[in-house]
């Protein structure tokens, strides 16, 4: 029992003493990546994704913090895992979360892709790949 209860602690600590690398910014969005969690998979990468908004939406998500799943050779990412909070930087009250994979975002310059040339996804692919 006190090993279970050690290993929460530690889990619940990881957020406050992360840290966190600005990635993106919109002027609405600011992503940040925490390089410890980056989890090497050969051409995969598995990586903890804060996102907080410039003001609280819809049910008070003030921010969010995102499991991604990326493939660095496919130039493509999906959530694994999303846990919203009532205040920046993946603090404060639990609003909603939800573990389920989304469909595959493909981020590369190629016909057919859904995301911008200087996207924020774009840009947390290739800081993420170059580690």
């Amino acid at each position: 029992m006190r090993a279970i209860l050690t290993g929460v602690l530690v889990l619940a600590a990881t957020s406050a003493w992360a840290e966190w690398v600005k990635v993106t910014e919109t002027n609405d969005t600011v992503s940040y990546v925490d390089p410890a969690t980056i989890v090497n998979k050969g051409s995969f990468r598995q990586v903890s994704v804060i996102q907080d908004y410039a003001t609280q939406g819809p049910g008070g998500v003030r921010s969010r913090q995102v499991l991604y799943e990326i493939d660095c050779t496919g130039e493509r990412l999906r959530s694994l895992s999303v846990t919203e909070h009532s205040e920046p930087m993946a603090r404060g009250e639990r609003v909603n979360s939800w573990e389920r994979e989304s469909e595959w975002l493909y981020v590369a310059p190629r016909t057919g892709s859904n995301i911008p040339a200087r996207g924020t996804y774009r840009t947390i692919l290739r800081f993420v790949c170059s580690r």
